[in-house]
């Protein structure tokens, strides 16, 4: 799956609505599917508990797992993480992430 970033403001306020929020292990992922050519990834992690470098690590991790789904439609996706979620692995991230009921309605196995 591949895609651009999700970056204005805007956009991060019409996802976080509670009719799109998942949430488990820590992760709140929000997802909706979008009007747009592509598909479009936002990731948040709290700065307040976890360095840079742990920050970094999350947002290769999370983006190496989303790259994991395959997809039929152009969605945005946006993650928020924090410090009890900055810990796990991909594999765990993909895990996770399958689950949401609106990845698992758009995945084509």
């Amino acid at each position: 799956m591949k895609f651009r970033a999700l970056n204005k403001k805007i956009h991060f306020e019409n996802l976080r609505k509670e009719e799109f929020c998942f949430t488990a292990k820590g992760l709140k992922i929000f997802v909706k599917e979008n009007n747009v050519e592509t598909s479009r990834l936002g990731i948040s992690i709290s700065s307040k508990q976890n360095n840079a470098v742990n920050r970094n690590k999350f947002k290769r991790r999370t983006r190496e797992a989303i790259r994991g789904l395959k997809k039929n439609k152009n969605l945005d996706i946006l993650i928020l993480g924090n410090k009890e979620s900055s810990n796990l692995s991909s594999s765990e991230l993909l895990e996770i992430f399958k689950k949401h009921p609106l990845l698992l309605k758009y995945e084509s196995y």
